[in-house]
């Protein structure tokens, strides 16, 4: 179990408090690299979910599938997220978070690009359950390991930053689908996101173990090397006992995460996250369909997912911005109702130029939003069940991408007008709104009172 600061007083060895450390340290080498590395990992996610929307037209058309049909395939993947949200998660507490963020990479590349040698409904399906096992893998614990892995006073803005990779994953898809769905075909895309795999080789070597798992292993020699990286200043000895500044937990807890406090926080921010992964992968999935409803081009239609994703890199920074000098939830509740008016009006105006504008701040607002939830989530629950805290949460935000596209299907094939469709998908931002607001802020996990124990990691 994890070696804490009051234990490793009584030891009467010197104590060194990796948190301490790590939350305050001003080289920037370390927290860099992991947030690079995480970052580029979940680009995938915005890929996953964008780059199925972007050829689905094309896909519906050549596998001869209707709405209610391509509905069903658009929420397979999330169904397999919902599982492997929390299976990674406790795994990642368990065993690790580096070794299970690898494996979800991999699991996830390798199907994803099967899916391009389908043959029918069937075996495309499977291969999208299993890719979307492997890609709930992946955000929770890229996260939580940047928000580890940051000094204390950066962690929001950095953590919210990595996340703007789902916004880069959703661009890179449309602007893949523009210079080859026409030309290359969809299953050259598919079979194409295999190139993904790079990621896996670059993150064994440069990314670090998580020091929960660490200091719990008692893995004494990587330890050091990864402080030696956090602070060029520190000097090892044989006997340091390393500590963590936070209660212990000698299991995953859990259960914990549906008790007291942390039950309503679990309740309300997968809540919240289900109702904003439900807008943006539902919207993803079929405006380009929506828009050639509406008399567009397909490439038009595609053009909407592009304006979509740019808005990313202006709303995530001005969002983390923001919570930094005002809270979360006052960027929440800005936030939400810019996503339920621009939604709306999509359908409604006539001019393609409006409707994308319209669609620039529905990106705006749900990517934003949606980057700064996963990072509050981080800060309301310790070290030592982070990961699991964040994949339940996670897996409840899934549940959304199931439901949503699905629903836009049987919508369509009922033949509802496109106005109300947009309508319906932008209602649950109302949701999220009061669920956000509802969840309560708790105190830091750092046992203050214990600081002292601490011996200075640093030989003068």
């Amino acid at each position: 179990m994890e070696r804490t600061l009051g234990d490793a007083s009584r030891s009467g060895l010197r104590q060194v408090d990796v948190t301490k450390l790590i939350d305050n340290s001003t080289r920037k080498s370390l927290p860099i690299t992991v947030a690079v590395i995480c970052f580029l990992a979940i680009v995938f996610d915005g890929l996953d979910s964008a780059l199925f929307g972007t050829v689905l037209p094309v896909l519906m058309k050549d596998m001869k599938m209707g709405p209610a049909e391509a509905g069903i395939l658009a929420s397979i993947g999330h169904i397999g997220a919902v599982g492997g949200a929390v299976l990674f998660g406790v795994a990642a507490d368990s065993i690790g978070r580096k070794r299970m963020l690898l494996i979800g990479i991999t699991v996830f590349t390798v199907f994803t690009a099967a899916c391009g040698l389908s043959q029918g409904f069937i075996d495309f399906a499977i291969y999208r359950f299993i890719a979307g096992i492997g890609l709930a893998g992946i955000v929770p614990i890229a996260v939580a390991l940047v928000f580890e892995y940051t000094p204390g006073k950066r962690k929001a803005v950095v953590s919210s930053a990595s996340y703007m990779g789902i916004g880069v994953g959703v661009l890179l898809s449309a602007l893949l689908s523009i210079a080859f769905l026409s030309t290359a075909g969809w299953r050259a895309i598919l079979i194409g996101t295999f190139f993904c795999i790079v990621l896996v080789p670059v993150a064994f070597l440069w990314l670090p173990e998580s020091m929960s798992i660490l200091v719990k292993k008692r893995k004494k020699d990587r330890i050091r090397k990864i402080l030696m990286r956090v602070d060029p200043r520190f000097i090892s000895d044989v006997n340091d006992e390393y500590v963590l500044n936070e209660p212990p937990a000698s299991k995953v807890p859990l259960k914990r995460l549906f008790q007291g406090g942390y039950a309503r926080n679990t309740f309300f921010l997968g809540t919240a996250l289900h109702c904003l992964m439900m807008i943006a992968v539902t919207l993803t999935t079929w405006v380009a369909h929506l828009m050639v409803q509406r008399g567009f081009t397909l490439a038009t239609g595609i053009t909407f997912i592009l304006v979509f994703s740019v808005s990313n890199f202006i709303s995530t920074p001005l969002a983390g911005w923001m919570a930094d000098r005002v809270g979360y939830k006052k960027v929440f509740a800005i936030y939400m109702p810019i996503l339920f008016v621009s939604i709306s009006l999509i359908g409604i105006v006539q001019d393609p130029f409006a409707a994308l504008i319209c669609m620039f701040f529905a990106g705006f607002a749900v990517l934003g939003a949606t980057c700064l939830l996963l990072p509050y989530a981080g800060s309301l629950y310790p070290m030592s069940f982070r990961s699991s805290a964040m994949g339940v949460i996670y897996a409840i935000g899934r549940i959304g991408p199931i439901i949503g596209p699905a629903i836009a299907g049987v919508m369509l094939a009922a033949e509802m007008r496109v106005p109300l469709i947009l309508i319906f998908m932008a209602a649950p931002s109302i949701v999220a709104l009061v669920a956000f607001l509802l969840v309560k802020d708790g105190p830091s996990q750092v046992v203050e009172q214990e600081t002292s124990l601490v011996t200075d990691p640093l030989h003068v």
